[in-house]
C-alpha cells in the first residue's frame, strides 16, 4: 500500500491479553495485520507474582492463562494464520511485554483497549505504557467497534512519524475486509496553501498502482478535534496516529482518546517506535551467560521463574488431533524409542496403548521402535508380533562398538530413529496411557524455544504386594536433587531430573554427550544447561506412574554411576578439583549365613561423543548436518 516498509512474511504480531483485556475481536484484527502466507501472530499472557511471594506460585495460574489464550485464539476467523501462545510470569506486567516482543523479534505489539479505563492497563497506566521514550517497538491500541461490517477505513493526516505505520496498518485491514480506503487530510481554515499538501502526500506514500483504490478528502476546520469525530461516524475502522494534533507529541492525545470513547467503529491508535536503527532487532540470545555460572544472589529468581513459565500439564496438550495438525502445519515427524530390558510382563501393553491411540487412531507418531539391550525373555518377540520393529542396540554401528546401558540405547537409537522429534518412555510402566507421550511432546510443538521436555508424576510403589502412595524417587530425593542443588542449582526446578520420559528436538539430542548407564538422564541435563541453557528446558505433569520397584543394591549402584557423572561435569566445566581419578569400584556388603564379605563390582558409565560427529550418522543425516534444518537456540 505505502512506499518502503511492509507487513511481509517475516512480520510478527504480540498481542498481550489479561483477564480484563481478553477479546476475540481486538485477536481476529491483530490476524488481520498479518498475510496468511506468512508472519506469525503471538498471543501473551503475564501472570503477575506479588513481591513478598516467590515466582512458583503463580505456575498454576499459568496454566490457566494457557487454556485461556488457546481458547481465544482457536477461532475459525484466523484459522489462516500461524498464531503462537505464550504465557510468562513476572513482577511487572508491562515488562514482560516489551522483553517479549524484544525476546521474539516482534514488529508490532496490539493492546486491546476498552476506550474508557486507562488508569491501571497491563501494570500501567495507558497513557505511562504509550509515553516510552525508549520504546523499540510499533504500538497499536484497539478499541473494538462494528467489525462484522467493515466497508470504509479511514486514516485521518496532518503528517508526523506515526502516518506511515497507519497507513501500512490501513492497506492490510482493506485487505483482509475487502474495505475502502479513505485518506482524510484535515487543516486549519486560515492554511490555504495546506490543501495542497495532501495530494502530496498521497503522491509520496502511496503506491502508484494503489492510488485508483484510495480516496483523498481534504477537509478544513476550525475545530480539528470536533470535526474528526464528526466525520468519523461515516466510517467502520478508524485509524489515527496517537497524537494527531501534535507530531511530536509521545504520550496519547485527546483525540484519539475522544475516538475511542464516542465512536461506534473500531478505533485503532497507533505509535511508531523510536528510531534507534542500532538497537532494534539485535541477535536473540537466551542468556547473556551460561545459566549454570549465574550469580548466586540472582540463581533462585531466575529458577523459580523458569518453574512457573516452563511447567505444564499435560491437558494443555489436548485434543491429540490439535497437535497432529500443529505436527502437520510445521513439517516435523515425531519418533518414539522404546528401550527395553527384559519387559515381557508390560512391553504388550504399552505399545498397544501407545501405538493403538498415537499411531493408528492419530497419526501424530510416524513411527515406533522398540531399542532392546539383548533381552533374555519375550520382549523382542512380543514387540515384533504387534507390528512394532526391534532392533539390538548391540548390531546398531558395529564399526563403534556396544556397552552394556540404557543410555548406550538411547545414543543408538538417535542413529535408527529418523523424526524430527524424539520421544523416549520406559517400557516398565504398568498404567500406561496416551499421555506419556503427547504431553511430552505438546511444548515442543507449541514453543519454538523449548526443545526438551522431562515428565514428571506421583510415583507409587509396589511393595509387599501392595501399592504405597508415598515413596518412590529415591535415588532423585537422596543422591540426585542434593547433588544438583550443590552444584548444578539451576536445574533444581526440575521436579524428577531421572524420569526415564522425555523428548527432545533432533538439532539437540544429537549435539550432546551420553553417558551409557544410569549417568544418561542427569548428563544430558547438565550437558543442555552448558550448551543452551535453561530456558529450553520444559516439564510436564503426566499424573501418576506404576513401575516395579528396584532393590536397595540396584539403586545403591545407580547412585554411586550418578555421582560420578555429576563429578565429571564438575570437572569438566572447571568449577571444582577433583581429585586425578574417581574411584570405580564399589563394595558391596553381602551376608551368607552368619558370615559377612565385601563383593568389589566395577560401576562405570562410558561416554559416547555427540552424534553428530559419527561419520554413518552424518552420512544418514546429511541434510540436518549441512544445516538445511534449523538447530536449537544458542
Amino acid at each position: 500500500m505505502i512506499e518502503g516498509e511492509e507487513l511481509g512474511e517475516a512480520y510478527r504480531v504480540l498481542i498481550p491479553i489479561s483477564k480484563k483485556t481478553a477479546s476475540q475481536p481486538v485477536i481476529e484484527i491483530a490476524a488481520s495485520l498479518i498475510d496468511s502466507h506468512g508472519g506469525e501472530l503471538i498471543a501473551l499472557g503475564v501472570v503477575n507474582v506479588p513481591p513478598e511471594r516467590s515466582y512458583s506460585y503463580g505456575t498454576m495460574q499459568a496454566f490457566g492463562y494457557r487454556r485461556l489464550l488457546k481458547k481465544l485464539t482457536t477461532s475459525e476467523l484466523i484459522k489462516d494464520v500461524s498464531v503462537r501462545s505464550i504465557v510468562k510470569v513476572g513482577r511487572d506486567t508491562s515488562h514482560e511485554i516489551m522483553k517479549t516482543a524484544e525476546e521474539e523479534k516482534c514488529n508490532l505489539i496490539v493492546l486491546g483497549w476498552d476506550g474508557v479505563h486507562e488508569r491501571r492497563y497491563f501494570g500501567k497506566g495507558l497513557g505511562e505504557l504509550i509515553d516510552d521514550r525508549e520504546q523499540k517497538h510499533n504500538i497499536v491500541i484497539v478499541k473494538p467497534g462494528r467489525l462484522r461490517k467493515c466497508h470504509n477505513v479511514l486514516v485521518p493526516m496532518r503528517g508526523g512519524i506515526h502516518a506511515s505505520l497507519a497507513l501500512d496498518i490501513a492497506g492490510s485491514i482493506c485487505r483482509r475486509f475487502d474495505a475502502k480506503l479513505t485518506i482524510m487530510h484535515i487543516f486549519d481554515s486560515g492554511e490555504v496553501d495546506s490543501a495542497k499538501e495532501g495530494q502530496r502526500f498521497v503522491d509520496t506514500m502511496v503506491r502508484e498502482e494503489d492510488r485508483q483504490n484510495v480516496k483523498l478528502v481534504d477537509v478544513a476546520s476550525d475545530n480539528i478535534a470536533a470535526t474528526l469525530i464528526k466525520e468519523g461516524e461515516n466510517y467502520d475502522f478508524i485509524i489515527v496516529g496517537s497524537s494527531i494534533l501534535d507530531s511530536d507529541r509521545r504520550e496519547l492525545g485527546p483525540v484519539p482518546k475522544a475516538l475511542a470513547r464516542k465512536s461506534k467503529a473500531t478505533v485503532m491508535i497507533v505509535k511508531s517506535r523510536e528510531p534507534d536503527p542500532s538497537s532494534l532487532f539485535e541477535p536473540y540470545r537466551i542468556e547473556e551467560f551460561p545459566d549454570w555460572k549465574r550469580e548466586a544472589e540472582e540463581l533462585p529468581e531466575f529458577v523459580d521463574k523458569w518453574f512457573a513459565e516452563n511447567t505444564f500439564d499435560r491437558s494443555e496438550f489436548e485434543p491429540v488431533e490439535e497437535l497432529v495438525e500443529l505436527k502437520k502445519k510445521k513439517g516435523l515427524t515425531i519418533s518414539l524409542g522404546l528401550p527395553a530390558l527384559n519387559e515381557e510382563k508390560t512391553v504388550g501393553k504399552v505399545i498397544e496403548v501407545i501405538k493403538g491411540s498415537l499411531m493408528d487412531d492419530h497419526q501424530l507418531l510416524d513411527e515406533m521402535v522398540l531399542i532392546d539391550s539383548c533381552s533374555t525373555d519375550k520382549t523382542p518377540q512380543i514387540a515384533e508380533s504387534l507390528g512394532v520393529p526391534v532392533v539390538q542396540h548391540s548390531d546398531t554401528l558395529p564399526a563403534h562398538g556396544s556397552f552394556h546401558g540404557k543410555g548406550e540405547a538411547l545414543w543408538k537409537s538417535l542413529y535408527v530413529l529418523n523424526g524430527d522429534i524424539i520421544v523416549w518412555i520406559d517400557t516398565d510402566i504398568r498404567n500406561i496411557t496416551p499421555e506419556f507421550v503427547y504431553g511430552l511432546v505438546g511444548p515442543i510443538l507449541h514453543n519454538p524455544q523449548i526443545q526438551y521436555v522431562k515428565g514428571f508424576y506421583h510415583r507409587p510403589l509396589t511393595v509387599n504386594g501392595g501399592l504405597e502412595k508415598t515413596g518412590g524417587g529415591r535415588v532423585t530425593e537422596l543422591t540426585a536433587r542434593p547433588l544438583i542443588n550443590l552444584f548444578f542449582p539451576a536445574l533444581s526446578g526440575l521436579v524428577q531430573p531421572l524420569s526415564g520420559e522425555y523428548a527432545g528436538t533432533r538439532g539437540l539430542l544429537e549435539q550432546l554427550v551420553f553417558y551409557t548407564g544410569y549417568g544418561v538422564e542427569i548428563s544430558l541435563l547438565i550437558d543442555i544447561l552448558h550448551k543452551f541453557g535453561l530456558p529450553v528446558i520444559g516439564q510436564v505433569d503426566l499424573e501418576q506412574r506404576i513401575h516395579r520397584n528396584q532393590s536397595l543394591e540396584s539403586l545403591s549402584k545407580m547412585s554411586f554411576a550418578i555421582i560420578q557423572a555429576t563429578m565429571e561435569s564438575l570437572e569438566q566445566r572447571h568449577k571444582v578439583k577433583l581429585l586425578q581419578q574417581i574411584n570405580r569400584r564399589m563394595n558391596l556388603i553381602r551376608r551368607e549365613d552368619k558370615n559377612f564379605h565385601l563383593l568389589s563390582e566395577e560401576i562405570y558409565d562410558q561416554k559416547r561423543p555427540p552424534m553428530l560427529m559419527i561419520p554413518e550418522y552424518q552420512e544418514k543425516f546429511i541434510t540436518r548436518v549441512r544445516g538445511e534444518k534449523e538447530k536449537p537456540l544458542k
